[in-house]
């Protein structure tokens, strides 16, 4: 084996991924048969037994590790989930929200022995990095995780393991600490104030977003506008900010004939600093180390190998975080960098570029190759994937750089040179391009499928395969090609069996609940709370299910905020028909239909609504379900009932048939046309 460094790394990352997630006996079978597949290929290329006695050391070592992080600093913390204590520790992170409420992370000991990472959510105490929390008495619990946000796998990438609540007998130790950490942070801020104060709101949170990598305060829709058109990963600091800095950098330096030195270290100074005001994230950190090889490979006079960077990068990662396997944007920029620096050259190197035509060709090739390496996790991680990146990335990307980089100088400079304006023509074009490309059907795609996902990582390591055993391009390019076939032909199929049958989604946080009925190319929404979040629970199912028309949305409750709320989420959405309860005749502002207190009744034909006194009733063929107000009590006999809303504390709990929305909500109920009736969570 000539490439060590990319076998050990690709037998580390196999390690940590077998310890982490390969758990179900299933997916651990096809997992270690893609082993000895890659141990027979390993075969087919001369690898002698030191080669696989190298894989097999790395293999067990980052398991081993992975195991042992596990058992020293992961299970003593969760061990203490649903109990009491103390908590003392160093404040590391602070996010500020609305309300002068704070959300801070703190590393220290819980009853002064256990070493956790936690985060506590409170009004702000004015602490800053660097002080002490601490915390006489509390409740510890692990992030909880809904059908909207998998919190316990996000901070778990993180080192964060729990989280408190209800603290009580609270002390703040102002230490005069991290005061180079502060003063980033404060300068940050103010750069993010002068952004959105320049560009205006989403205009500066775009170009925030380029810079700083922050994208809590943009708009839901145009975040899902920005990814629609597939320039989403302009929103994370990874290689493309860090290479297109440092080779504008490297270039004037180079112009002004600066030693190359001297060069390399102001070079390490731009990627400290855009790592720390990006808040260090891990794709940045990634990037900066791939950065390092390929600038000192110059400065040594010795070749760089991206492959090999690559590899580098990741195991030194992984041997310091072995939880960065459930990091998303680190398997995002992981992927994405093969598909750019691996894959695409591989696959256009014989293509030719003399003719303006041909690079463009080529560049398109580039461009689809990267797509194709990010697009099976995209889906696996996110609600949908973009299907016209290749495209967007060739004419967006390089807009968006520019203005990236103006807001890098702006900050880089203090604002002494700004040109911020650029960014503001640039960023509001952007805008406009995607809030377009958004609402047209097929710039974009969605399966909620897991089994699809699987089948597509399956092809992903069977083209992998294919280019080890062949390396043939045209036998690489007939499996891709399979691929794309087996994931829409699969995606329709999976819609038109959904179609077949009634499936009722039960949405909402808690006792809340909002419904959506699907069956025969037909969907309704029906909101029973009004709660404001159900809107969202609502849009992330659509969003999933690539549903982007509804026949009639009905508001029970709030009517006038549930309303907003639905006309925000739903912005690409064709809401059809509103129904709202009461008498009162809308007003201009709300085209809105009343239905009274008699209830409605919807008939789509393959399925019928009927709605009264807070209880719906959807029937399909012989079959019902029921979802009905806690407090009425009423339990239908011949169908399965759903209770929302607060539950009586005698109520009987021992009926297989009654769902109890405090026991847990965000689930389908699917009447099938053979009169059975199946439960799935979501």
């Amino acid at each position: 084996m000539k490439r060590k460094m990319i076998g050990a790394a690709a037998a580390y990352m196999a390690g940590l991924f077998f310890a982490s997630f390969f758990t179900d006996p299933a997916i651990l079978i096809i997992f270690s048969m893609v082993i000895a597949a890659a141990c027979i290929v390993g075969i087919r290329f001369g690898f002698k037994l030191k080669d696989f006695a190298l894989m097999a050391v790395f293999f067990a070592a980052s398991a081993g590790g992975f195991c042992t992080y596990t058992a020293v600093r992961y299970r003593p913390a969760v061990a203490f989930n649903g109990s009491e204590g103390s908590f003392r520790g160093e404040v590391t992170d602070v996010q500020y929200y609305s309300g002068e409420n704070a959300s801070y992370t703190l590393s220290g000991r819980i009853n002064g022995s256990i070493k956790a990472k936690v985060t506590y959510y409170s009004a702000s105490f004015g602490a800053e990095k660097g002080d002490i929390l601490d915390i006489g008495s509390c409740g510890f619990q692990i992030p909880k995780s809904d059908y909207l946000f998998d919190g316990e796998k996000y901070y778990k990438s993180d080192g964060i393991f729990l989280t408190l609540k209800n603290a009580n007998d609270i002390s703040v130790e102002h230490r005069n600490a991290r005061k180079l950490g502060k003063a980033i942070e404060r300068y940050r801020e103010d750069m993010i104030s002068a952004f959105r104060l320049n560009l205006g709101k989403d205009s500066g949170d775009l170009l925030v977003g380029m810079v700083f990598g922050e994208k809590r305060s943009m708009d839901d829709n145009v975040k899902t506008a920005v990814y629609r058109c597939g320039v989403g990963h302009m929103l994370a600091v990874s290689g493309l900010h860090v290479s297109v800095a440092v080779f504008v950098l490297m270039w004037l330096l180079k112009k002004l004939r600066i030693n190359k030195y001297v060069s390399f270290a102001l070079m390490e100074c731009l990627l400290l600093f855009i790592i720390a005001i990006a808040n260090y994230p891990i794709s940045a950190i990634r990037a900066a180390i791939m950065m390092n090889f390929f600038y000192a490979a110059r400065l040594f006079r010795r070749q760089n190998d991206t492959f090999n960077s690559l590899s580098v990068a990741v195991l030194l990662i992984c041997l310091f975080q072995p939880y960065a396997v459930y990091d998303e944007g680190f398997i995002l920029s992981v992927a994405g960098t093969f598909g750019i620096g691996v894959f695409a050259p591989y696959m256009t190197k014989d293509m030719p570029d003399e003719q303006l035509y041909q690079r463009f060709i080529k560049n398109c090739a580039v461009m689809l190759c990267t797509t194709l390496c990010v697009f099976p996790f995209s889906l696996l991680f996110f609600d949908e994937t973009s299907l016209i990146s290749p495209i967007s990335n060739i004419f967006i990307v390089p807009l968006c750089s520019i203005s990236m980089m103006t807001g890098l100088i702006y900050a880089l400079t203090g604002g002494l040179v700004d040109l911020l304006f650029i960014s503001k023509y640039i960023n509001e074009f952007v805008l406009r391009i995607s809030d377009s490309a958004a609402r047209i059907r097929f710039t974009h795609f969605s399966c909620d499928s897991k089994e699809l996902v699987l089948g597509l990582l399956l092809c992903m390591a069977a083209t992998a395969f294919t280019a080890a055993l062949f390396r043939n391009r045209k036998y690489i390019c007939g499996v891709i090609a399979a691929a794309m076939v087996f994931m829409f032909v699969g995606a329709g199929v999976v819609r038109m069996q959904k179609d077949k049958h009634t499936t009722i989604a039960v949405l909402g946080n808690g006792s809340n609940a909002a419904i959506v009925v699907c069956g025969g190319g037909s969907t309704d929404i029906i909101d029973l709370s009004g709660h404001y979040k159900s809107a969202r629970y609502v849009r992330k199912y659509l969003t999933r299910n690539c549903i982007d028309s509804v026949n009639t949305t009905v508001l029970t409750n709030k009517v006038q905020s549930s309303y907003a709320s639905y006309l925000k989420e739903l912005e690409f959405v064709d809401t059809g028909k509103w129904l709202a309860s009461g008498d009162d005749a809308s007003s201009d502002d709300f085209d809105i239909t009343c239905f009274g207190d008699n209830g409605f009744v919807i008939d789509e034909g393959s399925f019928l609504v009927e709605y009264s006194g807070g209880t719906v009733t959807v029937r399909s063929n012989d079959v019902k379900a029921v979802i009905a107000p806690a407090r009425s009590g009423e339990i239908s006999p011949d169908s399965v009932t759903v209770m929302y809303g607060n539950v009586p504390k005698n109520a009987e709990r021992s009926n297989d048939s009654v769902i109890y929305l405090d026991n847990g909500n965000n689930f389908e109920i699917v009447l099938s046309g053979s009169g059975s009736c199946n439960i799935r969570r979501l």
